[in-house]
């Protein structure tokens, strides 16, 4: 860059005497020697400019710092085997350190697996298993019952709009089981099709679970 800077004058002079030679010469107007000149500065400064970013680190310029600490921040978590309950253990200390307003729902992805990347710092690694979990009702699945949760979520919802379109709960007022009444919610549309899953209405606030519950009485909020 020093070097593209001393030369300029150089070139500036030769173009200079170069013009006044062809003046004399050809008696060519003196307009086109300082055409000359200015293209020739013109050239010269972008040239330097250019190398400015290359070899000035300019104040406060602290990007390539940055980046090297963020790459030096990052953590190659090994594979581990882990148990459901480690991974709920997981889950709920990560939730208890999320800010107010934020839920443990940023740790499903669309398929409802589990993002480990988050959960790592607490697992002390990369399950070598997926991990699965419904958005509505927290609950986890393992790889063997991934279809679940998709469809505990897609249940859920429904049941919610019904009880707030109705008062009461989708199901038989003689079930004792609480079974949700799945032909009920798509005869009103409140769901496409029907899922594999039977689900059960819960006394925790109308919400819905896979397991086989113990006998209820009634459907009434």
């Amino acid at each position: 860059m020093i070097f593209g800077i001393a030369i300029i004058p150089i070139f500036v002079y030769v173009v200079y005497k170069l013009g006044v030679v062809l003046e004399n010469w050809y008696e060519i107007d003196s307009t086109f020697t300082i055409i000359g000149i200015l293209l020739v500065i013109g050239v010269g400064g972008l040239t330097v400019y250019s190398k400015v970013p290359k070899n000035i680190k300019m104040p406060g310029d602290t990007t390539k710092n940055d980046k090297k600490s963020n790459n030096d921040s990052i953590i190659n978590y090994p594979p581990i085997e882990v148990t459901i309950d480690q991974v709920r253990k997981a889950i709920r200390e990560y939730s208890d350190k999320l800010p107010k307003g934020v839920f443990r729902t940023i740790l499903v992805q669309d398929d409802n697996s589990i993002d480990f990347e988050k959960l790592a710092p607490y697992l002390g690694g990369i399950p070598y298993k997926k991990f699965y979990m419904s958005k509505e009702t927290y609950d986890l699945f393992e790889e063997n019952e991934k279809l679940i949760p998709i469809e505990m979520d897609m249940v859920q919802k429904a049941v919610d709009q019904y009880v707030k379109d109705h008062k009461e709960y989708p199901m038989l007022n003689f079930d004792p089981l609480h079974r949700v009444n799945y032909y009920l919610l798509l005869q009103e549309h409140y769901l496409k099709k029907a899922p594999v899953t039977q689900f059960y209405i819960t006394d925790l606030d109308g919400l819905i679970t896979h397991i086989r519950p113990q006998n209820k009485n009634s459907s009434q909020l």
